[in-house]
């Protein structure tokens, strides 16, 4: 193991417990919900500002080799991609007689974004099949990382994310020409990574300061 190449980490902040879990001094918020749930989990994602940017919620282009997502908008306007089209494929607002739900199946590139400039956007998020821990896991990961990053005014680690992502079955997406070809490119990219920076820089999938199983229902 070569873990001494690694990049300097950030201070993790101890949030396992916490539920919701608040990111980017407030402006954003992750919540879950309880096993079985219709929606496993409720992000808030902030509006781009020349002080926080974009909000580290907003995912990258990627897809999930197994899942299902579902998104139900609560409140605000949220632009979802498909594909390698470069424009939104829905927009979901909670305006009157606008649509307020979508579904991606698994193997398609996708992401979302706040699609307001003066409004937070919240929506449900739930994958199928439901991997209660799993997500906890990944997702308290991720964000947690990003954040703390964030905080600490460093870059994140594409080795470490990709750790993160590999054990939630999520590749990026990288952006081909070709979706069929981009997904096979893709999945062995995230393999390829996630191996070198697990079993030879060090980096782990979850740490004790972002999620405890069983403790963080």
């Amino acid at each position: 193991m070569l873990s001494f190449l690694r990049a300097t980490a950030p201070p993790r902040t101890n949030n396992a417990t916490n539920n919701p879990i608040i990111y980017e001094g407030g402006l954003s918020w992750m919540k879950f919900h309880a096993p079985g749930s219709q929606f496993i989990m409720t992000h808030q994602l902030p509006p781009v500002s020349p002080k926080n940017g974009t909000t580290i919620i907003q995912p990258p282009f990627h897809f999930h080799i197994y899942q299902t997502e579902y998104f139900n908008l609560r409140s605000g306007t949220g632009h979802l991609y498909l594909g390698i089209d470069p424009k939104p494929f829905i927009t979901l607002s909670d305006k009157p007689d606008a649509p307020r739900t979508a579904s991606i199946p698994a193997g398609r590139y996708h992401r979302f974004e706040n699609a307001s400039k003066t409004e937070d956007l919240v929506v449900d998020v739930h994958l199928t099949p439901e991997d209660y821990e799993n997500e906890q896991r990944f997702f308290r990961n991720f964000f947690g990382y990003l954040d703390d990053c964030k905080k600490a005014k460093t870059e994140p680690s594409l080795f470490q994310l990709l750790v993160f992502l590999h054990s939630a079955d999520t590749p990026l997406a990288l952006p081909l020409p070709n979706e069929w070809l981009g997904m096979i490119v893709s999945r062995v990219f995230l393999v390829v990574v996630a191996f070198w920076g697990k079993f030879i820089l060090g980096y782990q999938d979850s740490y004790a300061e972002y999620y405890e199983e069983g403790k963080s229902k």
